[in-house]
């Protein structure tokens, strides 16, 4: 009803709700249905994505990492890294190996503190692999939640990230 006690057939009975997918067959802006094959092709992606990141969790996660922060790459048959003899500064992954190791065991201030940006893409890793397996369940995407986050904007962050943890890396190693 509108003012005047009569009825408006312009006004809806709802209000909008902007956050909420249009559900009006007229103006909807969902997506139209997936073909059974490009479902199948997006499963296949996933379980692809799935098995590489719970490869690499489980290998961490099958390491014990090492005190002092880096060196636990050694367990995998890994010669020491040259970097810091040759350059006098650690390679920017280091640590990396033991913050993955520290990460899949819980031990999150501890895989932070061995090296941010490994404790970052470890965290990364254990999100695609749930992503992975959510889609790989459920055959919907996880892809659109990527795309906000992966900006020229979440690159430079990343690249700023990197050298932060660099740099502390390289500090604790020389003075910590």
């Amino acid at each position: 009803m509108d003012a005047t006690g009569g009825t408006n057939s312009n006004v809806s009975e709802h209000p909008p709700y902007p956050l909420l997918p249009n559900t009006d067959a007229r103006e909807s802006s969902l997506a139209p249905a997936l073909t059974i094959e490009a479902v199948a092709r997006r499963r296949f992606a996933a379980l692809l994505v799935m098995v590489g990141a719970g490869a690499l969790l489980l290998v961490a996660w099958m390491l014990t990492p090492s005190p002092n922060g880096f060196g636990t790459h050694h367990a995998l048959g890994l010669p020491p890294c040259s970097w810091p003899e040759r350059f006098g500064v650690p390679c920017p992954s280091c640590g990396m190996t033991t913050a993955f190791a520290y990460a899949t065991k819980g031990r999150f201030v501890a895989s932070f503190l061995a090296q941010p940006m490994g404790f970052l893409l470890a965290m990364g890793t254990g999100m695609a692999f749930v992503g992975a397996a959510w889609t790989l369940a459920s055959g919907r995407t996880v892809w659109p939640v990527f795309e906000r986050i992966w900006t020229a904007r979440g690159a430079w962050f990343l690249g700023l990230a990197m050298l932060l943890a660099w740099g502390y890396k390289a500090v604790i190693m020389k003075w910590g």
